[in-house]
């Protein structure tokens, strides 16, 4: 009776932890720039916004630049973008992510109950249910519930293809053809869980299954490729060539430091201990005699290989535990195996022990620092410079909610949606920082925006991505205008104008918390200017 109950109570588990910190959580350590979502995904809602109003799937009306990842998320989006106010995208965006959370859960508690039985299901459902990492990215308005649910949607196909075969049915050829299509619409990177889905298969021996899904993938890959030469004369996104920079072992580095980082901090290091201990058992029994080898090898194994790979290739990712989420159920999934092998009792202890893993972030990680009172300082700058600076040109480094709250023209300083930055050469500096590796500062200025907005570095630097540039605004003719409050709450005033404050009064007030600062391009030329620098 208990284990029949299983299945409602962690679905709604789960959409309570979304709920909560949807309302109360945060996205990002950096908390007051991620209140309300992942300022990312404002760039993926404007460009919903701006197919939604007939401009085209572009970041600045009239300018063809490829600056986001989710063609298939952007594309679900654009209807609601034409139905509710752009304020509402949020929500929107949330909600479908809450029902792809669900459904991810969903398919993995009928997948266990079908293997391991009723009991087995009952603790991987609430395992799903007890991971906070999957309400963070609930609320954070990214596409990445919808990647996951496509890939648990892979792993499932993929074993019931195995298991088919083995009982003489036919594989359910059509529905992995249309994951894998889907997979490699949802993200540029898609691409990859199809091709581990046809390895595994193929290490299993189902070759015709295998094939077909590599076939689906690279027809959908190809209209899609072509499509992007045509609209936007590249053949990948932009976004990769932003991100996915510098040298080879720069970016092993980081990724190496980021997956351990990651391991630590989020309780996944004991589901991916799991998984490796699922590895070396799946080699017991191999044979080349045998039409499928491998016959104790699970998805979950060659997935987690093929995929930890990738992750440390390009570098990690500046979003911490993004991409490896569904790394959490397939580890949950191998240990239940295991233990189900000892019985119940041992499935009660296992899952106790996880739980308290995956909880564990609860205490110590910021994301879930709860608060109704939740102050966004990029949502409310760009509603701010929308009203006092209507039809001005902005250059800014986070480039999702103050250009799509303001409206304004705007130039991405990361090169995520700048062609210019993107396609320019990575400094080097002896490290790499996923997403923020490229920037040209002098592009920029050059370019004469109205506005330039950024992090104060020292008491007056321009950071531009990792890099820090002394004293450039000032030379280019640029006055320090607005200081926003960077601090995770809300103080009397967010904003300050300071263009007649003294320069020991502003340091006084980054110290203070202001430490976003808005630069405006002054009628005076430079040399009369004011500097304190």
């Amino acid at each position: 009776m208990l284990a029949s109950r299983a299945a409602p109570a962690a679905l709604l588990l789960l959409l309570a932890g979304c709920l909560l910190q949807i309302l109360a959580g945060y996205s990002h350590p950096d908390l007051s720039g991620h209140a309300w979502g992942s300022d990312d995904a404002y760039i993926s809602y404007r460009y919903a916004l701006n197919l939604a109003s007939g401009h085209g799937l572009v970041f600045n009306p009239g300018e063809r630049v490829e600056g986001f990842s989710n063609l298939l998320y952007v594309l679900l989006l654009t209807p609601a973008a034409a139905l509710v106010s752009p304020e509402r995208l949020y929500a929107v965006s949330a909600g479908m992510n809450v029902v792809f959370a669900l459904a991810s859960l969903i398919l993995v508690y009928r997948f266990t109950r079908r293997r391991l039985g009723p009991w087995a299901a009952a603790a991987a459902a609430g395992l799903v249910a007890l991971c906070p990492a999957l309400w963070v990215w609930v609320a954070s308005g990214l596409e990445t519930p919808l990647v996951l649910l496509l890939q648990i949607a892979a792993w499932v196909l993929v074993e019931r293809a195995v298991e088919v075969e083995e009982e003489h049915e036919r594989p359910p050829i059509a529905g992995l053809c249309l994951v894998a299509a889907l997979c490699v619409l949802a993200r540029v990177d898609g691409f990859i869980t199809p091709l581990l889905a046809a390895a595994f298969l193929v290490l299993r021996g189902r070759w015709q299954a295998g094939l077909a899904v590599v076939a689906a993938s690279a027809l959908t890959l190809t209209i899609v490729t072509q499509w992007r030469l045509s609209y936007y004369g590249w053949p990948l996104p932009n976004t990769y060539y932003a991100k996915v920079t510098g040298a080879l072992s720069e970016r092993l580095e980081a990724g190496g430091q980021q997956l351990l980082s990651v391991l630590l901090g989020t309780g996944l290091l004991v589901s991916v201990a799991g998984l490796a201990v699922a590895g070396v058992r799946s080699l017991k029994g191999f044979s080349r005699r045998r039409r499928d080898p491998l016959s104790n090898l699970s998805f979950p194994v060659v997935f987690a290989a093929g995929w930890l790979a990738y992750y440390v290739y390009v570098g990690g990712d500046f979003y911490a535990e993004r991409f490896l989420l569904a790394l959490f159920p397939m580890g949950i999934w191998a240990l239940l195996e295991l233990a189900a092998e000892s019985g119940r009792r041992a499935v009660a202890i296992l899952a106790f022990l996880l739980a308290a893993a995956q909880l564990a972030p609860l205490v110590r990680d910021p994301r879930f620092s709860y608060t109704l009172a939740k102050y966004d300082r990029w949502v409310t700058l760009g509603r701010y410079l929308g009203a006092k600076h209507p039809g001005a040109v902005l250059a800014i480094d986070g480039a999702g909610k103050v250009p799509f709250f303001s409206g304004l023209k705007t130039i991405d300083m990361l090169g995520l949606a700048d062609v210019h930055i993107a396609h320019g050469k990575a400094e080097a500096k002896g490290y790499f920082w996923a997403g923020h590796a490229k920037s040209d500062l002098d592009y920029v200025l050059g370019r004469r925006p109205d506005l330039i907005s950024n992090w104060l570095a020292g008491p007056w630097g321009l950071r531009a991505g990792p890099r820090v540039e002394p004293e450039p605004l000032a030379r280019a003719g640029y006055r320090l205008a607005y200081l926003v409050n960077a601090d995770p709450r809300s103080k009397e005033r967010n904003i300050l104008d300071v263009r007649s404050v003294a320069p020991d009064e502003i340091r006084r007030l980054r110290d203070a918390g202001y430490r976003t600062g808005v630069f405006e391009l002054s009628d005076v030329s430079a040399g009369d200017l004011p500097s304190p620098w």
